[in-house]
């Protein structure tokens, strides 16, 4: 299958919006702090960075009966109804505005800024990007924050699945392995702490919790770790590093999934003033994640 022989219309769902409030839930932040054996929050302390991705997910917008065979929520307003079943967390661009504290009423704002199609080496792939707005009650902006998913045919019986495209104009380039990096920290994704973030951010996504779908229907080899934890842990191990640094922008692409019971390392190097590069690596020397930093 190729993008003529999709047939599908992708620029009709460009512009759709959707508003969503979300609570910013102490309880819910400090379950997560537990299941990554980080350290408790303090009573004023705000939100740590990346955990509104918790409600990325949240409030259940459809009852169990109608998800889908993968687990996700019907195609809606923000997700197109393309003939391209599997789908997967590529990219994020997130900027930080505003500290938002704990228990604090949000509106997320989804917008679909870019919805594409093209064909390559992977095959016939979608791409949306939808850029969530993060608004405080006096309607500040606090998080901006673009995620890119990525939209792909079903699996051959016997084919691997190959890398997680990351980009909506070419493949994503290879990228060169960095020096040992300044800092570091090696984590056991196992099956437990998978279903714990999957629990908390309400991804429903069967891929990380259900072997025989994860290996049976999409062809993995193992259960995946999801892309945002391994974001997130990438993020948690440079601020460890830089407990004094205010992170400003942080980005991510992901390049090649990694799977439980198999250890990751996440590490970074400095990029100059106020910037470094990070990544999650397998102890094979494979990049899972590649990302960027820029903090003051």
């Amino acid at each position: 299958m190729d993008a003529a022989a999709l047939g599908f219309d992708a620029s009709r769902w460009v512009g759709r919006t959707t508003r969503t409030r979300i609570r910013a839930v102490r309880e819910t932040v400090e379950m997560l702090e537990a299941s990554l054996d980080r350290p408790e929050l303090g009573a004023a302390a705000p939100m740590p960075a990346l955990r509104h991705w918790l409600w990325l997910f949240a409030p259940p917008t459809a009852p169990s009966a109608v998800l889908s065979a993968d687990g996700h929520l019907p195609r809606g307003e923000l997700a197109p109804d393309w003939p391209l079943p599997r789908r997967m967390w590529a990219a994020s661009d997130v900027a930080f505005h505003e500290p938002v504290p704990l228990d604090t009423v949000m509106e997320r704002v989804s917008t679909i800024e870019s919805a594409t199609v093209k064909s390559g080496r992977s095959g016939t792939l979608g791409f949306v990007v939808l850029r969530h707005h993060w608004l405080l009650p006096d309607g500040r902006c606090a998080i901006d924050d673009a995620q890119t998913v990525v939209y792909r045919e079903a699996v051959e019986p016997g084919a691997a699945p190959g890398p997680t495209p990351s980009s909506p104009v070419a493949p994503a380039a290879a990228v060169p392995s960095p020096p040992p990096g300044d800092w570091s920290v090696t984590h056991l994704p196992d099956p437990v702490r998978l279903f714990r973030y999957s629990a908390l951010s309400f991804n429903a996504h069967r891929i990380h919790y259900d072997l025989p779908y994860a290996s049976g229907v999409e062809g993995y080899p193992g259960l995946v770790v999801h892309g945002p934890l391994m974001g997130t842990l990438m993020l948690d191990a440079f601020q460890d590093a830089h407990p004094r640094a205010r992170v400003r922008r942080f980005t991510f692409r992901a390049l090649a999934p990694a799977f439980a019971d198999a250890p990751i390392t996440c590490g970074g190097v400095a990029d100059g003033e106020g910037r470094a590069r990070l990544w999650v690596r397998s102890a094979d020397g494979r990049d899972h994640v590649a990302g960027d930093v820029t903090f003051d």
